[in-house]
């Protein structure tokens, strides 16, 4: 069995409760293999969860120049970083599951 994920930044939802209380991977000796690699993300994107979630071992396979869309009209606040924050209002809630969050 192959169960693929990302545990650094979202941990394994098991639905049995008794499960996971056991800590049943662990207990089966399931060790975890993280790729060090990323594909989808921009290296200026990547860099934060690089950082914060990796210890900085996250390696881009990508290079910015991959990643810039032609006939794409907008203008970025840094055209080198195609990124930007937009503050939203609202409220965070605990979905009725009980483990996870909606916006």
């Amino acid at each position: 069995m192959i169960l693929v994920g990302d545990h650094c930044q979202l941990g394994p939802v098991v639905m049995c409760k008794k499960a996971a209380k056991a800590g049943l991977l662990v207990v089966l000796g399931i060790r975890p293999i993280r790729l060090q690699v990323q594909y989808r993300m921009h290296p200026a994107l990547s860099a934060f969860p690089s950082n914060i979630f990796y210890e900085g071992s996250l390696q881009n396979g990508v290079t910015a120049a991959d990643r810039i869309k032609k006939g794409f009209d907008f203008q970025w606040p840094q055209p080198d970083k195609p990124m930007f924050f937009y503050v939203t209002q609202g409220q965070e809630e605990i979905a009725s599951s009980g483990t996870s969050y909606l916006n």
